[in-house]
C-alpha cells in the first residue's frame, strides 16, 4: 500500500466515488447523493485511497454528536487484497476519533465474513441483527458497534496532530518567508528570500522598499515551499492545498507594510480553501523556534529574545502562555550592532559583521560602560553604550590616534553582551528555572552562546538555541507556534489585522 494516499475527499473526487458505488453495491447511491453529500449535509465525512491520481477506495460517515455511522467502505476490484480498506478505516477512526466520535456503527451483510472479520480486527463487535435489512435479498444486516477508550482518544488526537499540516508565511520586516510544517515540529520546507543585499546601499531596512519586493516575492516563495515540501513528503509532485490542514501567518510586531503583504496573502488561501487562519506573534514564533531544534524542550523556561527589534526576558510557562520580565527601554541589542557597525564603517547587517571582526580584537581594549539599571531590574538599555562608542571613535579621529576596529568591536561586543547573559540567568535563577531559550537573530552569535554556556554550566542550567538559519525570521518558526496556537483551539477569521506594535 506503499503507493496508495489516504486523504480526506473533497467534492471533486464525488464521480469517481459514485463510480464505485455502482461496482461494488447492488443499491448504489446516485452521483446527485453524493454531491448533496459534500455541498449540503455538514454530518458527513469522507475519505478516499488515490493511486496515481485514481481514486480506488473510499469510506464515508455521518457524525451526530459523539456518534459515528459508517455508511460505506468500498475498494474497487483489482485493488482489493492490498490492506486499502484497512487503511481506509484506520484513517477514518482516526480522523474522528480526533475530532471527538466516541462510539462508531455500521451495518453489515450477515454473510460478509471478510468485512465482518476486518471490522472485528479494529474492535468492532455485533450488538443488534436488523431482520431483512437489504432489499435487494432480504438478507439479515449485522449491526456492530466500537466504542473508543480514553486511551484511544489520547492516542488518536496525537497521531492527527503528528499529521496536521500548516503553511505558514512570515514577512514582518524583510525575509519573505513561506515554510510547511507537520505535526508542530517536523519541517517539510522553510523558504526563506532575503532583501539583505537591497538594503545595505541604506545602511538599513527602507520600509517602502521592503514591501514592494515582499509583494514581488510572496507567491513564487509560497510555490517553492509547497514543491519542497512535496519532496520532502516523498512525492515527485508539489503539495497542494489539499494536503495542506491551516494557514498561519505573522501578524506582528513588525512593519506595518510588510506585514499587511504576508497577511493579505495568508487571507486569500484561507478564504479560497476554506483553511483555518492562525495568527501568530511574531516573537513567539522565534521562541518557538527552538521546540523545531529540540524535540525534547517543553515549557516553562526563561527565553532571552534578542534581536534586531527586541531585546526581551521572557517567562514561558506554557506553549502559548509568556510573561515579558525585562526589555530594551531604547535601542534593541541588535539595533545597537547595527549602529555601532555604521560607524565603525563594517557595513549592513551589524551583528554577523561585529562578531566575525570581534574575534581578531581584545575586548579588553576599551572600557565601555555596562547599563545595569535599576537594582534587581531585568530592563536594558543599549543606547547609552552606542554613544559611547561613537564618542570613542570621534575623539580617537580628533587626536589624529588610529583606530583599531577590531579591538573596539571586541570591547563593545563584551560591554553589551555582560548585560544580557547576567541580566538572563539572574532572571532564570531568580525565578527558578533550569532551562534558558534564545531565539531571535543575534542569538547566532557565537560570542553570546559561548558566554550563555559557559555562564549556565555554572548554575546547572541548561541551555537551548536554534541553528543559525532558525535564529533569522524565517517561516517555520511560525509554523510551529500557529500548531501549538491551533492546538489550544486558537484561530482567527478574516477581520485579523497587522499590529506593528503588537505586545507579547
Amino acid at each position: 500500500m506503499a503507493d496508495v494516499v489516504i486523504r480526506q475527499a473533497t467534492i471533486e473526487d464525488a464521480e469517481q466515488i459514485f463510480e464505485i458505488e455502482n461496482m461494488c453495491f447492488p443499491d448504489p447511491w446516485s452521483l446527485e447523493s453524493i454531491e448533496y453529500e459534500f455541498e449540503e449535509n455538514p454530518r458527513a465525512f469522507y475519505v478516499v485511497a488515490e493511486h496515481s491520481g485514481e481514486v480506488v477506495g473510499y469510506a464515508g460517515l455521518w457524525w451526530i454528536e459523539d456518534e459515528g455511522h459508517i455508511t460505506n467502505v468500498a475498494v474497487k476490484p483489482g485493488y482489493r487484497n492490498r490492506r486499502i480498506g484497512e487503511g481506509i478505516i484506520d484513517v477514518l477512526l482516526d480522523y474522528t476519533i480526533h475530532e471527538g466520535i466516541r462510539h462508531h456503527t455500521l451495518e453489515v451483510r450477515r454473510s460478509n465474513e471478510p468485512a465482518i472479520n476486518l471490522y472485528e480486527k479494529f474492535g468492532f463487535q455485533v450488538e443488534g441483527v436488523r431482520k431483512g435489512y437489504y432489499q435487494h435479498n432480504g438478507e439479515d444486516a449485522l449491526i456492530m458497534w466500537r466504542h473508543a477508550s480514553d486511551e484511544e482518544i489520547a492516542e488518536a488526537i496525537r497521531m492527527m496532530e503528528d499529521r496536521f499540516t500548516i503553511l505558514a508565511i512570515e514577512s514582518s520586516c524583510d525575509e519573505t518567508a513561506a515554510a510547511v510544517v507537520r505535526g508542530g515540529r517536523t519541517v517539510l520546507s522553510n523558504v526563506i528570500s532575503s532583501q539583505i543585499d537591497i538594503h545595505k546601499a541604506y545602511g538599513g531596512v527602507v520600509p517602502e522598499i521592503a514591501s514592494r519586493h515582499h509583494l514581488d516575492n510572496i507567491n513564487h516563495v509560497v510555490r517553492q515551499a509547497l514543491e519542497e515540501a512535496g519532496q520532502a513528503a516523498g512525492s515527485e509532485e508539489p503539495m497542494t492545498m489539499d494536503d495542506i490542514d491551516a494557514i498561519a501567518v505573522t501578524y506582528g510586531p513588525g512593519l506595518v507594510g510588510a506585514l499587511l503583504i504576508g497577511l493579505a496573502t495568508a487571507k486569500a488561501y484561507a478564504l479560497a480553501t476554506g483553511k483555518p487562519l492562525i495568527g501568530v506573534h511574531h516573537i513567539q514564533g522565534h521562541i518557538s523556534a527552538n521546540y523545531i531544534e529540540h524535540p525534547d524542550l517543553e515549557p516553562p523556561f526563561m527565553a532571552l529574545i534578542v534581536s534586531g527589534g527586541h531585546t526581551n526576558i521572557v517567562e514561558v510557562t506554557d506553549y502559548n502562555e509568556c510573561h515579558v520580565l525585562g526589555g530594551t527601554r531604547d535601542d534593541a541589542a541588535g539595533e545597537a550592532y547595527d549602529k555601532v557597525a555604521r560607524v565603525l564603517g563594517l557595513g549592513y547587517p551589524g551583528g554577523p559583521l561585529i562578531d566575525r571582526i570581534a574575534k581578531e580584537g581584545n575586548p579588553d581594549a576599551v572600557e565601555f560602560k555596562r547599563v545595569f539599571l535599576e537594582k534587581d531590574s531585568m530592563d536594558f538599555s543599549f543606547s547609552g553604550i552606542k554613544t559611547g562608542v561613537l564618542n570613542y571613535v570621534n575623539s580617537e579621529k580628533q587626536a589624529g590616534r588610529e583606530i583599531h576596529v577590531a579591538d573596539v568591536a571586541a570591547s563593545f561586543q563584551q560591554a553589551v553582551l555582560d548585560v544580557i547573559v547576567k541580566k538572563t540567568v539572574d532572571a532564570a535563577r531568580k525565578m527558578n528555572k533550569d532551562k534558558i531559550v534564545m531565539a531571535g537573530g543575534v542569538s547566532a552569535n557565537s560570542h553570546l552562546r559561548e558566554m550563555m554556556e559557559s555562564e549556565c554550566k555554572k548554575h546547572g542550567i541548561k541551555l537551548y538555541y536554534p541553528s543559525p538559519i532558525l535564529c533569522t525570521d524565517n517561516a517555520a518558526m511560525i509554523g510551529c507556534a500557529a500548531h501549538y496556537k491551533y492546538r489550544a483551539g486558537g484561530s482567527d477569521d478574516l477581520t485579523l489585522d497587522a499590529i506593528p506594535g503588537l505586545p507579547l
